[in-house]
């Protein structure tokens, strides 16, 4: 298990004992999102050269009101050394309660937005072979060409024409190529 899910797991754990998934994973993911805005804040809470408490007080106003459970989590990252492992930490909690509440993360990469029908055949089968409830995030990539890239949970599927091509590309550069004229 990595640092980041070993963390992840005590976070929820703590959650959990005291009935607070909910307002935790929205409150970290929340602190989550305004580090990656604010790079100098997450520099500062990374360097060493800055105390504790110089630390404790900008996570406090970076994040301001959060739960109790994850000031303290926040608090026990900076005292160990570990808010580089911050954004990790994060996935990993929301990975862990998605699949503690049965959804699972589901990415579709398409050349073209995706159609209603699509999308409906998309969560159906992701549902059915998963038995959980998919949460769908589009993304139009024209580079794809056509066809459609698809993640759900940790695999991916690669139906795209770029992938494709790609293959044909590469058998056909591997195909010997026989010198001089037939006999």
């Amino acid at each position: 298990m990595s640092v980041a899910a070993t963390y992840a797991q005590a976070l929820y754990e703590a959650a959990k004992g005291a009935n607070t998934v909910e307002p935790v994973a929205h409150d970290l993911d929340a602190f989550a999102h305004a580090l990656r805005q604010s790079p100098d804040v997450g520099a500062m809470l990374q360097s060493p050269d800055i105390t504790a408490a110089a630390k404790r007080s900008a996570v406090t106003a970076v994040a301001g009101p959060t739960n109790p459970t994850l000031s303290n989590f926040l608090g026990l990252l900076i005292d160990r050394g570990r808010m580089t492992e911050l954004p990790d930490i994060a996935r990993a909690f929301a990975d862990k309660v998605d699949d503690a509440e049965g959804r699972i993360a589901v990415e579709a990469i398409t050349a073209v937005p995706l159609s209603a029908e699509l999308r409906a055949q998309i969560v159906e089968k992701v549902t059915r072979e998963t038995s959980r409830t998919p949460v769908l995030t589009e993304k139009v990539d024209p580079e794809i060409i056509g066809g459609l890239v698809l993640r759900v949970g940790s695999v991916m599927l690669d139906a795209s024409v770029r992938r494709h091509l790609d293959a044909i590309h590469r058998n056909m550069s591997r195909a010997p190529v026989p010198v001089g004229a037939p006999e």
